[in-house]
């Protein structure tokens, strides 16, 4: 079952990014893959000013994309000090990374994207404030502009929101783990729900002996485990060799399809199961 993640519009494609590594600068970049990567940076970093309480008229016609790209080529990886792009090019090539992958998630990441350090970065350059980290007494942590003017925003909450997902079409992944589902329950001769069940039950760490998911099932403990192992190796064989089955974002969506084939009773009652 071969496939690859869409992109919609937000992105700006794999060709773009792999240029951006080239050429170091979106602006030595041909200018279709410039103004795809100039849209899809800008727009991230303008979003990141705003989550901030900073508006674009602070940033008085500072170039978000130049921002980027300094912090990339002035940067160095803490491991062995090289600039951070090509810390990042190797992780790419010896991890096998995908650059959809990496682009929404190391870079685009809702909670661990290179994104939010980098729009900290620009606003202390633009504001000449300086960011401390600190937790508060809620336990969370908080970052503090030390340099802010009493009418000026002080302390911001951590981290941003911004979820990689809304740079991607994943219908077409959603589609195909639809589709998986129905070619392992056929193949093990289950229905489609209790497979769906068995994947989500491991994936959200649910006892598979829990009561809601043996009552779902309708067998014994021995069977459960039994039927679950069956399902794990099928869908193993069928994603053997296929470039989605190491991607986080097919997994996240063979998660949804396999939650939303529950439906909500089900959904309730595993949330109780112990």
């Amino acid at each position: 079952m071969k496939g690859n993640s869409g992109k919609n519009g937000n992105y700006a494609g794999d060709a773009a990014w792999r240029e951006w590594f080239a050429k170091c600068a979106v602006s030595r970049c041909g200018s279709k893959a410039a103004a795809r990567l100039r849209a899809q940076v800008s727009s991230a970093m303008y979003a990141q000013l705003s989550r901030h309480g900073i508006s674009r008229e602070d940033a008085c016609g500072d170039d978000p994309v130049a921002a980027f790209d300094a912090y990339f080529m002035l940067k160095g990886s803490r491991e062995d000090g090289k600039p951070l792009k090509s810390y990042f090019a190797y992780r790419i090539k010896a991890e096998g990374l995908r650059m959809v992958d990496f682009v929404c998630g190391t870079l685009f990441g809702a909670l661990s994207g290179r994104i939010h350090d980098i729009a900290i970065d620009w606003i202390a350059a633009l504001k000449g404030w300086r960011p401390r980290s600190l937790r508060g007494e809620d336990g969370r942590r908080r970052l503090v502009w030390e340099g802010a003017g009493e009418e000026e925003v002080a302390s911001l909450e951590q981290p941003d929101t911004t979820d990689p997902i809304e740079f991607l079409d994943v219908e077409p992944l959603r589609r195909k783990s639809a589709a998986l589902l129905d070619l392992v329950a056929g193949k093990i001769k289950a229905e489609k729900r209790s497979v769906a069940l068995l994947y989500y039950a491991t994936a959200q760490d649910i006892p598979i002996t829990a009561t809601a998911v043996l009552e779902v099932l309708q067998t014994a403990k021995s069977r459960a485990y039994a039927l679950r192992e069956k399902a794990m190796e099928t869908l193993r064989r069928e994603l053997a060799g296929d470039e989605d089955a190491a991607s986080p974002l097919f997994a996240r969506m063979l998660l949804e399809v396999c939650e939303a084939s529950l439906g909500e009773e089900v959904r309730a009652r595993l949330g109780g199961a112990e």
